[in-house]
């Protein structure tokens, strides 16, 4: 009796063992395909923040583009009257234009990597930089928001 009570709980060990070596196996494949779809997640995700950063890029070198060629404009007005500082302004316009131009021909990556090289080598440079851009965009962000207020108080006036 005691034989096969030994026999059986061989058995039993056995299969156990066979069972959790199964399990551990799938856990394992479980393991690997979830790295798997968390690889092509991320690269999914990168691919879709350098299309959306490629996207903003190109409307901010326009917008750069169209700023240059306004104040180009204001420059061409003070040439009668101010050369010297027309001279400066239309010089302050090509600096809007070169860059414009970085901005079209730089890949998204190249203009990551500068940045980092220039934050590095210029910390305080660029952190104020960067400050005064926070300031620049909360103004401008302001002041759409205001002129939009504006626009919608007009039309509510008008009852259109």
């Amino acid at each position: 009796m005691e034989f096969q009570e030994e026999k059986a709980s061989d058995v039993e060990d056995t299969r156990g063992s066979i069972a959790a070596g199964r399990m551990a196996e799938d856990l394992s494949s479980l393991g690997r395909q979830a790295k798997s779809n968390m690889a092509e997640a991320t690269e999914s995700a990168k691919a879709e923040a350098r299309r959306i950063a490629s996207q903003q890029k190109e409307a901010g070198a326009d917008r750069l583009g169209e700023m240059a060629g306004a104040v180009h404009g204001a420059a061409r007005t003070l040439e009668t009257g101010m050369p010297q500082v027309a001279s400066y302004v239309h010089g302050a316009a090509a600096q809007l234009e070169d860059a414009a131009k970085t901005l079209r021909h730089r890949s998204v990556d190249e203009l990551i990597d500068g940045i980092g090289s220039f934050a590095r080598a210029q910390p305080a440079v660029f952190f104020a930089g960067a400050m005064l851009a926070g300031l620049a965009l909360t103004r401008f962000l302001k002041s759409s928001g205001q002129i939009a207020g504006d626009r919608l108080r007009q039309t509510d006036v008008r009852g259109q």
